[in-house]
């Protein structure tokens, strides 16, 4: 069986795979296969017993959950690249969260959960690439949960600075953020969006952040964002 260089080379794109030879990409790519969502459709639910590793190839998806007064809560936005459904294969517990694509066709990379543990056991610089992503998802955790007592403009701002973190693009003016909506970046801040848009008038007249053309944000300096959101930490008054 042969496999297509596309396959392969968008293998060698995924953080847990980079360390590979042409060769181990290629015993890789065979075990996958190819999946497309059409734009807003489920690719992923919660509470399903299906354990598959997913790779995303083309396009952008959003994880979701329910918060405990059962709104939905965007976790995450995940690009090329990125891949989601590794602790149900690994331990196979249902799915904690939904995965939804979002504006755009979307293309996966499946792997089985048979593979993704055979993959684990014998490659283990993939073994060792996951342990460190599941640190970094950690550590984005305890940043987000330590933001959950700031001001309602902090906090929206802090959910800025971990979207640019996370899919930012570096330009000549500053950090350009993907193209989000105030209702998207509102369900990352657990903030109305009436709040959301009161916080972007504070931060664009602040000169923090500046929305482009493209309906896009860009914050030129991230630190003097953080320096704002540490001033902002020390105001005492009621959370929108």
């Amino acid at each position: 069986m042969t496999i297509s260089s596309s396959v392969i080379n968008k293998i060698a794109q995924v953080s847990l795979f980079q360390e590979m030879g042409p060769a181990e990409l290629e015993e890789i790519a065979l075990m996958c296969t190819r999946k497309t969502y059409s734009p807003q459709s489920p690719i992923i639910i919660s509470e399903e017993e299906e354990n598959s590793l997913y790779v995303i190839s083309r396009g952008t998806v959003a994880v979701k959950a329910m918060d405990p007064t059962m709104r939905e809560k965007v976790l995450a936005y995940l690009e090329p690249g990125d891949f989601f459904g590794e602790m149900s294969a690994i331990d196979s517990e249902p799915r904690s969260a939904d995965v939804t694509a979002c504006n755009d066709e979307v293309e996966v990379l499946v792997f089985s959960q048979k593979d993704f543990l055979s993959i684990l056991q014998n490659y283990h610089s993939v073994h060792l690439a996951l342990s460190r992503e599941f640190c970094r998802r950690l550590r984005l955790l305890n940043h987000r949960l330590s933001s959950v007592s700031l001001p309602a403009s902090a906090r929206i701002a802090r959910s800025l600075i971990l979207i640019a973190n996370e899919h930012g693009k570096m330009t000549k003016e500053g950090l350009l953020l993907p193209k989000l909506t105030q209702t998207d970046i509102g369900k990352m801040s657990d903030s109305p969006r009436e709040t959301v848009n009161r916080a972007f008038s504070e931060l664009r007249d602040e000169g923090l952040i500046i929305p482009t053309e493209g309906k896009q944000v860009l914050i030129p300096s991230v630190e003097k964002l953080e320096d704002w959101i540490k001033s902002k930490s020390g105001i005492a008054g009621a959370r929108v």
